[in-house]
C-alpha cells in the first residue's frame, strides 16, 4: 500500500468518524429538546405547561401573540419564585391542553380544571384552588326568562365543550334523562358561545357568573343567569401522573404562598372583575 493511499484511507475514516459524532450529537440534542422537563447545564429544570391559546380571559394569546390570561399569569408568578425550574408554555383547545398533559408533552397544565372521576384517573390535581367555578346555565334574556336547573332546558340545546366539566355534567344528566335536551359542541371560545345564542344556533351554555358578566359586557348583549347554580365547584392545576413529587411540591408550595399573599386576589380582580378566589 502506498503512502498516498493510507493518507487517502486515515482522511476517510477521519471525516466519516467526525460526521458521525455530529449526527450524534445533533441526534441527541433532539431528543433532549422534546421532553417536558429539561435540566440544562446550570442545573435548572425546564418545565412544559400546557394551556389554552384562545380561552379568554383564563389562558389566550394576546394581540402580541404572547399567553396571557389569569391562568398564564398564575404559573408566570409560580415560575418567578422557583429559581430551579423555568416554564415554558404550550397552547391549544382545551381538549388539546389535557392530551399535552396525558401524552407527556407537558408535566403541568393551567386551565380552570375542575375536579371530575374520568381525570382523578388520569392526573394529579395541584392541591391550590385558585378560582371559584360554580356552573350557571346562561340564556338570552331578549328571548325568555333566566333558568336555574337543567330540568327547564328540556327541549333546548346547549353549547358545551368536549373535556370540560360543563359538559360532563349534562352529559351525565342526559344519562338519567335520555333527550331531556340536546347538546351542541364547540370550541371553548367567546366569540364563538356569544355568537351561538345570539344566532339562535343554541339556547343556552353553562358557565360561571363572571364568564357571563364578560359576553355582556364586551360584546353588549343581554344574557341571563339563574339565580342558583346547577354545580357548585373549584379549579385547580393538574399535573402529568410521572410529574417528579419534588416539583409538584414546590409548586403546590407557592401557589398556597400567592393565595395567601394576595396575588391570585390580584389577578382574580384584573381578568375576572371581581374576587372569585375560593376561601380556604
Amino acid at each position: 500500500m502506498t503512502q498516498l493511499m493510507k493518507k487517502n484511507i486515515v482522511g476517510k475514516l477521519t471525516v466519516t468518524l467526525t460526521c458521525a459524532t455530529i449526527l450524534f450529537t445533533l441526534t441527541a440534542c433532539g431528543k433532549k429538546a422534546d421532553k417536558a422537563d429539561d435540566t440544562s447545564d446550570k442545573g435548572v429544570t425546564t418545565i412544559t405547561v400546557a394551556t389554552g391559546n384562545a380561552g379568554l380571559p383564563f389562558a389566550y394569546l394576546n394581540e402580541d401573540n404572547q399567553f396571557d390570561g389569569l391562568d398564564v399569569k398564575l404559573m408566570e408568578a409560580v415560575d418567578k419564585a422557583l429559581p430551579e425550574y423555568k416554564f415554558k408554555f404550550i397552547g391549544g383547545d382545551f381538549p388539546t391542553t389535557l392530551s399535552n398533559l396525558e401524552s407527556g408533552k407537558a408535566m403541568i397544565a393551567s386551565f380552570q380544571f375542575e375536579v371530575n372521576d374520568e381525570r382523578k384517573q388520569k392526573f394529579t390535581y395541584g392541591t391550590v384552588p385558585y378560582t371559584d367555578w360554580d356552573t350557571f346555565i346562561v340564556t338570552n334574556g331578549d328571548k325568555g326568562k333566566a333558568l336555574d336547573s337543567f330540568d327547564q332546558l328540556k327541549g333546548k340545546k346547549v353549547y358545551v365543550t368536549t373535556g370540560t366539566n360543563q359538559a360532563a355534567m349534562a352529559e351525565n344528566y342526559l344519562k338519567a334523562h335520555k333527550d331531556a335536551f340536546t347538546l351542541v359542541y364547540g370550541e371553548y371560545t367567546n366569540e364563538q358561545i356569544v355568537e351561538a345564542i345570539k344566532s339562535g344556533a343554541v339556547d343556552a351554555t353553562l358557565a360561571p357568573k363572571y364568564s357571563n358578566d364578560l359576553y355582556v359586557k364586551n360584546y353588549g348583549v343581554n344574557f341571563v343567569i339563574g339565580k342558583t347554580p346547577v354545580n357548585k365547584s373549584k379549579a385547580y392545576i393538574l399535573f402529568n401522573k410521572k410529574a417528579d413529587e419534588k416539583l409538584q411540591k414546590a409548586v403546590n408550595d407557592e401557589m398556597a404562598k400567592l393565595k395567601e399573599d394576595g396575588t391570585i386576589l390580584k389577578l382574580s380582580k384584573k381578568y375576572l372583575g371581581g374576587d372569585y378566589v375560593p376561601k380556604g
